[in-house]
């Protein structure tokens, strides 16, 4: 491969693999089957991208360059290594912890989905209510419903234009929330 293309291919896959790990979310913003599926996806990518990134920092390391394409590579290398050393962290989170820990957090029951982002000790827990539309293909578009906070155990159903919510603790009320309003075209 000419010195050229290999050059401009190694910063065009820099930048793409860390667009999307900067600003994209799960899998390029895809949407499709399931949010819970979209999460799965893009940790099983992370060691892609990470070798992905290795293989552009080692296209870079083996060319002799000289003007502005020197410093560029001197850019380019520095922000994959920056990105290499993140992937490496969330790889490692992976396996030490669990291999991708928030896929428990997501739930999917007919057309409500919920996501549950827990940060721990250091803010407060929410649950993010959902309605699913689904198109032929298998690609989906969540339309928020409600942000409840921190119920526990809870159940939910879809019940006569209702989605009802109800808490594993004695005593605790369901809570009912309108959906009628919320249909897939």
């Amino acid at each position: 491969m000419a010195v050229n293309s290999r050059l401009y291919l190694s910063f065009a896959l820099i930048s793409l693999l860390m667009i999307e790990t900067l600003f994209l979310g799960n899998s390029f913003s895809l949407q499709w089957h399931s949010p819970k599926l979209m999460y799965q996806v893009s940790a099983y990518l992370v060691p892609v991208k990470l070798a992905l990134t290795g293989l552009a920092l080692w296209w870079l390391s083996g060319m002799l360059l000289t003007g502005w394409r020197k410093y560029a590579r001197v850019v380019f290398a520095s922000v994959a290594v920056m990105h290499m050393a993140l992937l490496s962290l969330v790889c490692a989170s992976y396996i030490f912890l669990d291999f991708a820990p928030q896929a428990k957090q997501y739930r999917l029951q007919g057309n409500i989905a919920v996501y549950t982002a827990d940060p721990g000790a250091m803010g407060r827990a929410y649950h993010y209510f959902s309605y699913v539309c689904r198109n032929d293909y298998g690609f989906y578009q969540l339309t928020p419903i409600s942000r409840l906070n921190w119920l526990g155990e809870f159940e939910f159903t879809e019940q006569h234009g209702e989605l009802v919510i109800t808490g594993s603790a004695a005593g605790t009320e369901p809570i009912r929330l309108a959906i009628a309003q919320y249909q897939c075209s």
